[in-house]
């Protein structure tokens, strides 16, 4: 050390001999177990100098890893005007850490060297850049501006001095404060008018709406300060009036719905669909797109039952329903359910079905439920189906036509099926009913057999660890004693049937406007009954009292002006006929209108008269007035117009006709629309 004998021996003579203040202590390196040691202000100042500098460069890099501030660590309530941890910025915790790191040293240096010389040799250090490595590179983090940027390379007494009082309120109060936010520029209201449409308009065009209705004492802003407020905008914000429904809810949360806790035939989900791909009609044979119907239970995941109709229709719900209720060899699983949860969709909504006292789910004893109409969302699990199963197999076939088909091979294979068939009535690419429904089952059978990545994992018989088959949950629920409730064939029979209220006259019962007859239904003259009938039998009714006891079996009474019982299905047929000519008559009198061209009249002398006065009046010279080119101009006119209106002046024809007919355009309604909105004066 600069200044002192290089000897503990002539250092404690030359303490002696000039009197340096001592205290004895104990530790190793004295006589009798205690050491002489001598107050650091004894020493000269180039010696103290010396060993502040060997204080500093020997601290150590832990005084630097500082861990992040926790918010339990802290007051539950901050003190006043303090930011909360949790609010502050990953800039904002840097720079709180460094400042706190360079206090660190400053206090520990003090405790030997006094603070006022603690605090100078840092500065002057930080000032030459001779701090060691790693509290150097911390005085630009902790010299940071608003929003990270790194700051000055030197410290000052001053701001070592009001970090320290910062500190005695806060650790946080060492976290630099954000810029205060600008307020927004005055056209960000009218461009977010014209742009949150649900046209979706670009940016560009949104400007040359904005062009009309900003008012002349803004200046009109680029694309690029445009497209900067967006990019500040959150998701939400941003699409706010360009998405509703569905779209919109697709970038808000949502609620996860676990059945982690249900038991199979709890509830069961049912959805339609129409098939991707196009087959062979079973009447007529030509292509068209069928309707399909698939029934999973919520627990399981297990594809319990699934139908294919020719549209959407409620016996195709219901047919759906009564394969996933019943139990065969072919198909071991099954049972009723306890809620049937759907879209509301015409035929899951049917009376024949839904009915509260008669219809399907009813006469089950089934809790019949909807979801919100456009919320598909809610019936995630159904919706998903669609893609694994139906979806999957569509592209199976070659006459697939869902979005992921090659636009150039869908046309080019239409046209050849359509060609094929019209040609020879039927082709070699197109699938026949049984063929598609061959594929269906296959696909549900597939599903069922296929690990699905909700339900819990199993390590299998190879060792390999993945999720369990909807079958094997079924199977897993059967194995721990649960049982499924079940129906006879003839109870399945009995409560499938459609049921309609009708009234008794004379034995006679009328059921689709048919005519059904008994004798037992003489005593029930006048009284209300169900009747249930078969859907593909026309021949004969199911009559019971309004206790569902039942009274007879009607038959077919050829007192109708059909000869011959005409069934449900055969009625319905006639009538989807009758509704697709229907479609053919419109579009054939529209052809034959465009066939015909210009119609030729002939004018009538009122018409002749009329033509007359009017060339008169078109030759009589009008009053000047200018009409602007601008939109904003034009708005002014009209507003100065309607000022005289209100005052009860008169207007010429042409300032009336104006006033009229700019009322009308989308200029006065863009205008208006802006100040009623924001309460800008006219």
């Amino acid at each position: 050390m600069p200044k002192l004998p290089k000897t503990a021996r002539s250092i404690h003579r030359k303490a002696k001999s000039e009197g340096w203040k001592f205290r004895d202590a104990a530790g190793k390196g004295g006589r009798n177990g205690t050491r002489r040691e001598y107050h650091i202000d004894n020493l000269p100042k180039e010696t103290r100098d010396a060993l502040l500098e060997q204080a500093i460069s020997n601290v150590s890099e832990d005084l630097c890893a500082l861990p992040a501030v926790k918010a339990e660590a802290l007051p539950a309530v901050p003190a006043e005007n303090l930011p909360a941890p949790a609010a502050l910025a990953r800039w904002q915790r840097d720079t709180m850490d460094a400042r706190c790191a360079i206090l660190n040293l400053v206090e520990q240096l003090a405790e030997t060297h006094g603070l006022n010389k603690a605090i100078a040799k840092v500065v002057a250090q930080a000032k030459a850049e001779l701090l060691p490595e790693h509290i150097q590179s911390l005085v630009t983090v902790a010299n940071a501006r608003s929003g990270g940027q790194m700051g000055k390379q030197t410290l000052s007494r001053r701001t070592l001095y009001r970090w320290r009082e910062l500190r005695g309120l806060g650790v946080t109060a060492l976290a630099p404060r954000e810029a205060a936010q600008k307020p927004l520029p005055g056209w960000v209201p009218y461009f977010l008018k014209v742009y949150r449409v649900p046209q979706k308009l670009s940016v560009p065009d949104a400007l040359e709406q904005l062009a009309c209705i900003l008012p002349d004492c803004m200046e009109m802003p680029s694309e690029s300060q445009c497209y900067r407020l967006l990019k500040k905008m959150s998701n939400v914000d941003r699409e706010k009036g360009r998405r509703t429904g569905n779209e919109m809810r697709a970038l808000k949360g949502y609620r996860v719905r676990d059945t982690s806790d249900m038991v199979p035939g709890e509830v069961y989900q049912c959805d339609g669909h129409s098939f991707k791909a196009r087959v062979a009609h079973p009447v007529h044979g030509k292509p068209f797109k069928p309707e399909v119907c698939a029934v999973i239970d919520a627990a399981t995941r297990l594809v319990m039952g699934w139908s294919a109709g020719l549209s959407e229709s409620n016996q195709t719900v219901a047919d759906a329903l009564r394969h996933a209720i019943t139990i065969t060899p072919e198909k071991p699983y099954g049972g009723v359910n306890a809620i049937f949860y759907t879209d509301p969709g015409s035929g899951n909504l049917a009376k024949i079905n839904a009915d509260p006292a008669f219809g399907r789910y009813a006469r089950l004893g089934i809790t019949f439920k909807t979801g919100i109409v456009g919320n598909s969302q809610a019936r995630g699990l159904v919706e998903r189906l669609q893609q694994s199963l139906w979806i999957r197999a569509a592209k199976q076939l070659p006459t697939f036509c869902g979005r992921d088909m090659d636009g150039t091979t869908l046309y080019k294979t239409t046209k050849l099926v359509d060609a094929q068939v019209k040609k020879t009535g039927t082709s070699e690419l197109l699938p026949s009913w049984p063929q598609f429904l061959d594929v269906c089952a296959q696909a549900v059978e597939r599903y069922n057999n296929t690990p699905h990545s909700s339900l819990p994992k199993i390590t299998d018989e190879t060792g390999k660890r993945r999720h369990m088959t909807p079958l094997e949950m079924w199977n897993s629920f059967l194995a721990r004693g649960w049982t499924p409730a079940t129906m006879t064939d003839a109870e399945l029979d009995d409560c499938f049937r459609p049921r309609v209220q009708v009234t008794t006259r004379r034995g006679q019962v009328r059921v689709l406007g048919q005519t059904y007859y008994n004798p037992e239904l003489v005593h029930h003259g006048g009284e209300q009954v169900f009747a249930e009938y078969e859907v593909q039998d026309g021949s004969r009714v199911w009559v019971r009292d309004m206790d569902e006891r039942l009274i007879c079996i009607a038959r077919f009474e050829a007192n109708h002006s059909r000869m011959f019982a005409r069934s449900a299905t055969e009625k319905a047929m006639e009538d989807r006929e009758a509704r697709r000519l229907e479609v053919v008559d419109r579009k054939r009198e529209e052809i034959m209108e465009e066939r015909r061209g210009v119609i030729e009249l002939t004018p009538t002398p009122e018409a002749i008269e009329a033509r007359r006065e009017l060339v008169i009046e078109m030759a009589a010279p009008q009053e000047a007035m200018e009409i602007p080119a601008d939109d904003r101009g034009r708005y002014r006119l009209w507003c100065r117009l309607d000022a005289r209106m209100d005052r009860g002046d008169a207007l010429t024809d042409r300032e009336a006709q104006f006033y009229r007919s700019f009322k009308k355009t989308r200029v006065w309604r863009a205008f208006r629309d802006v100040e009623e909105d924001l309460a800008i004066a006219k």
